[in-house]
């Protein structure tokens, strides 16, 4: 009796003989000679074999001189087998239960089993003992005949694996449904690294992320342009909350199918332009990237170039929206290219059935710091420029002296992304530096400031020793506070004489 082992090389290599002799690679060669070469390195234990150097040799006849700098041709050549295969298995494969797949930043192939379920009008799955070739068998039925039979609607998935439905459903007869895996329970956070392959990773402020799932189509971390691809381009991305949303990226026409339990959140989109940058001569790049941004089927952004929005390439677009909700236990995103391909670095999903925006609360310090309140003040974030620095001193007037026991100095911004609403912003001030009591000596006049608000002056000249003295807390109060039309609010902190600073700023939904 032959091995399971046996038996699983034997049904990856009859996959690979289904693949070879489709529509999609009769009629291409050289990718299945490519598709060959990788997967019978696979099958012969090799994997750890197939580098680019090898491909190049072995399959495109380059010499020993060949270098990978110079000559991108298995890169390109991989990326468009990528895409070949993603083809075949939305159309003819569509209802194989074994795939193959070249995941991003590999030449390696994988071999994935997709689990197939029947579901009836009312969405109730059959019973799951039916045998997995069974239950293919009528699959294979249904696209032959092009018919719903007894109203049962087949769908493929990964377990555990990115979303296909998508792709799926446009290989399907009329009448089918590609559905992927239910919802959670309850609602729960989820934050999601476009393109990442790290199956979690942790930012500074010590929240998970996880690596890119639910997604169909696209490119997962590399681009091309006059045809060559391109990688991850190395920036450091301007009022970055942090580096690590921005690090990876999905390129090109895609969707993301995202399963979630019914109720409301708060939905985060993370973008950056980092590949049409300003010019020698001062050129900008206004309208070099421009897409449509669809959530459930209904336009979310509409005509959005990322620089435009951010003000800037290299700089963070944060798009924030309230009141999200799941359509069928279903949140749909679509990207769709207007001008070059769309662009997403990440996605955040936070439960809030408040009905309003999530507060915002920034400490300028390395820790978090809950008040007497109970309200939590977060690790600094959302700044653009200034320096942090903590000059001790104990500060009086307050029931909270830690939110006081550092400070932002210096020529800086705080943009805030936030949904449409009006908004409360609270500022908290103490003179740490100057004054007889501090390091800085001197008193009244050492330090005197602006701070901007879009169309608003909210201080001017303001010189906190002058209205609380030394070493003691003071807090400045705005109402009615709007976003932009990029959907944020940018505080702006100028210097009349000597840098400005800050210790705390707070950020509430008005009631």
């Amino acid at each position: 009796m032959p091995s399971s082992s046996q038996i699983e090389l034997e049904d990856q290599r009859a996959e690979l003989r289904a693949v070879l002799k489709s529509n999609e690679f009769a009629k291409a060669p050289a990718m299945a000679k490519l598709l060959t070469y990788l997967c019978e390195k696979t099958f012969e234990g090799k994997a750890h074999e197939i580098k680019e150097f090898s491909i190049a040799t072995e399959v495109y006849g380059r010499n020993q001189h060949f270098g990978e700098k110079r000559d991108s041709v298995v890169r390109v050549e991989v990326s468009r087998l990528r895409k070949r295969l993603l083809n075949y298995y939305e159309h003819e494969g569509f209802d194989h239960p074994l795939r193959i797949q070249i995941p991003a930043g590999t030449y390696q192939p994988e071999f994935e089993r997709f689990a197939l379920t029947i579901v009836d009008p009312a969405g109730l799955r059959s019973p799951t003992q039916r045998p997995l070739r069974w239950r293919f068998a009528v699959a294979a039925a249904l696209a032959a005949s092009g018919l719903l039979i007894g109203g049962l609607a087949v769908f493929l998935k990964a377990p555990g694996t990115a979303d296909v439905s998508a792709a799926a459903r446009k290989g399907l007869p009329e009448g089918l449904t590609a559905i992927p895996p239910p919802a959670a329970e309850s609602p729960h956070p989820l934050r999601i690294l476009a393109g990442s392959t790290v199956e979690r990773s942790v930012d500074r402020f010590g929240v998970e992320w996880l690596s890119d799932r639910y997604f169909m189509g696209g490119e997962q971390n590399h681009w091309q342009i006059d045809g060559k691809e391109m990688g991850v381009p190395n920036r450091v991305i301007r009022g970055a909350p942090d580096q690590l949303q921005f690090q990876s990226f999905r390129f090109g026409s895609f969707s993301y199918r995202i399963p979630l339990a019914k109720g409301k959140y708060e939905l985060k989109l993370y973008f950056s332009e980092v590949i049409y940058l300003p010019m020698d001569l001062g050129e900008g790049v206004e309208n070099r990237r421009v897409f449509h941004v669809l959530m459930n089927g209904q336009p979310l952004l509409t005509s959005f170039d990322i620089a435009a929005d951010a003000g800037a390439a290299n700089t963070a677009s944060i798009r924030v929206f309230e009141n999200v909700s799941p359509v069928d236990g279903f949140l749909t995103l679509d990207f769709r290219p207007i001008m070059s391909g769309a662009w997403l670095n990440a996605i955040e999903i936070i439960p809030n059935n408040t009905g309003r925006a999530l507060p915002i609360r920034v400490v300028t310090r390395n820790v978090n710091i809950t008040d007497h309140h109970g309200d939590l003040w977060e690790i600094d974030r959302y700044y653009d420029g200034g320096r942090r620095a903590t000059d001790g001193g104990f500060v009086t007037g307050t029931e909270d002296p830690e939110l006081f026991k550092g400070q932002r100095y210096g020529n800086f911004t705080y943009r805030f992304p936030v949904p449409p609403d009006k908004y409360r912003l609270r500022l908290l001030f103490a003179e740490i530096f100057f004054g007889p009591h501090n390091r800085g000596k001197g008193g009244s006049g050492s330090r005197i400031f602006n701070v901007y608000c879009p169309g608003l002056m909210l201080l001017h000249n303001f010189e906190v020793f002058k209205e609380a003295g030394d070493n003691r807390a003071i807090e400045k109060v705005f109402h009615g506070i709007t976003p932009s039309a990029q959907g944020r609010i940018d505080v702006t902190f100028e210097p009349v004489r000597e840098y400005p600073m800050v210790q705390a700023l707070e950020l509430t939904a008005e009631k």
